[in-house]
């Protein structure tokens, strides 16, 4: 195809040494893109390595949180179950010693025979 005694044969190899220097041009270029690339590529990697390690993070604190929140209402739980337990233990303590004071006044006004 390349001629060397024709004048299309000289600017075919001008052409050809000038394709070949393009493609060098291209080849150093590509070495450089994909050199981004990789570079690119584990900065991607170490965020998402960073990533998911503060995720993991937050979800322990996350979890420690809760597990604080739900001590404390145990803690108010239990505080008013003694409160009603002892409201209660009053009231029928009351309710028991009013029976008991009208059971006394019944069984007075019995053995007394109605006197009063």
């Amino acid at each position: 195809m390349c001629m060397k005694a024709t004048p299309e044969g000289c600017e075919l190899r001008d052409e050809l040494k000038e394709t070949k220097a393009a493609v060098a041009s291209l080849d150093t270029r590509l070495t450089k893109v994909e050199s981004d690339v990789g570079k690119m590529r584990s900065e991607t990697q170490e965020g998402i390595r960073a990533l998911t390690a503060s995720v993991a993070n937050l979800a322990h604190d996350f979890g420690q949180r809760m597990n604080t929140l739900d001590a404390r209402i145990v803690a108010e739980k239990e505080k008013w179950g003694t409160t009603l337990r002892s409201i209660v233990t009053w009231a029928v303590r009351t309710i028991l010693a009013g029976c008991a004071v009208a059971m006394g006044i019944t069984a007075w006004r019995s053995l007394m025979g109605g006197a009063a």
